[in-house]
């Protein structure tokens, strides 16, 4: 048996990255991957109309940000954003009111996340 590392490790670490303790003299850490997120923002559509199904992807591979039905024509949302030149900031924001007239096209944009707020007009058009 090695007694390379005659200490036990009994720290618990916190499931967030970025953390470090010192354990019996020596220090451990825990940084942070390339695809973590660096913080959150805040990203408000306004203009919506109110009952319109609001989708938030990945603009590159289509993964699920956020979801929900607009309860009024303004929505914030936080989301993580990422490292500067991240495929993971760059999003589709789609917004269609389907479920009841009067129905509305379906709507896409496109946008760039960043550590600042953001507010993105949303121009539904009647179908």
């Amino acid at each position: 048996m090695s007694a390379a590392f005659p200490w036990r490790l009994s720290t618990v670490f916190p499931m967030s990255r970025g953390r470090a303790a010192s354990v019996g003299g020596h220090s451990v850490g825990v940084a942070r991957l390339p695809g973590d997120s660096v913080g959150t923002t805040t990203v408000t559509l306004t203009n919506l109309v109110v009952g319109s199904a609001i989708r938030i992807e990945v603009a590159s591979t289509g993964a699920l940000v956020a979801s929900r039905t607009a309860a009024s024509a303004s929505e914030a949302f936080s989301l993580d954003y990422y490292a500067s030149g991240s495929a993971s900031n760059d999003l589709r924001i789609k917004a269609r009111k389907a479920s009841s007239a009067p129905l509305y096209k379906p709507y896409e944009t496109q946008a760039t996340l960043g550590a600042a707020q953001q507010s993105i007009f949303i121009a539904q058009q009647l179908d």
